[in-house]
């Protein structure tokens, strides 16, 4: 059973590098560690009781279209106290996201022209998602084997309802120690920091 979704709408590049349904070991970001495929790790079988992506996710409050300007992005990330926004296209699917640093690094550092500045310019439109019934055991895998901090959350139609961030982990984790054995706390945690 697959854990996570590849948006077949999305980037072509991403059904290339993520694609092959048979990886064991996802190539190394940064000089990380090598993470295990989400098939393989498993952190996931000692909840207490199942947990789904819906159960954690924070409902999608803002999401940007490709053409919104930069300084659009920025108010809204603001406003939403959010580091990363959804980019849909006009009936609401998932198309990308953009992030923080993705304003930063890819416009701000190398000297843009903020004002004329398009989402589409440093969106990240190699996305992942994971289905809103996903275990939250998936997801957790997913994340880690994407190396991402925030994965969205889809429906059925590959629409944006919601985003799951480490920070929503981690306040889960801390929030309701009881639902989860030590071990697969830890588990989690270090899935999380790979």
């Amino acid at each position: 059973m697959k854990t996570f979704k590849i948006i077949p709408h999305a980037d072509s590049t991403a059904h290339s590098l993520f694609g092959n349904p048979n990886p064991t070991v996802r190539r190394p970001i940064n000089d990380r560690k090598a993470v295990l495929h989400p098939d393989d790790v498993s952190c996931t079988r000692r909840l207490k009781e199942t947990l789904t992506a819906r159960d954690l996710m924070r409902i999608c409050v803002a999401t940007l279209r490709p053409e919104d300007s930069i300084e659009h992005a920025a108010r809204v990330m603001s406003e939403t106290d959010s580091g990363a926004i959804a980019v849909v296209d006009s009936s609401g699917l998932l198309l990308g996201i953009i992030t923080d640093r993705d304003i930063t690094v890819k416009l701000i550092a190398r000297g843009s022209s903020i004002a004329h500045a398009q989402v589409s310019d440093c969106m990240t439109s190699a996305v992942f998602a994971c289905s809103a019934d996903s275990s939250l055991e998936s997801c957790v895998s997913a994340m880690s084997w994407h190396q991402v901090r925030r994965m969205p959350i889809v429906d059925d139609e590959y629409k944006v309802i919601g985003t799951i961030s480490q920070r929503d982990l981690a306040r889960y984790l801390c929030e309701h120690p009881e639902k989860l054995e030590r071990r697969a706390m830890a588990d989690i945690l270090l899935t999380l920091a790979a």
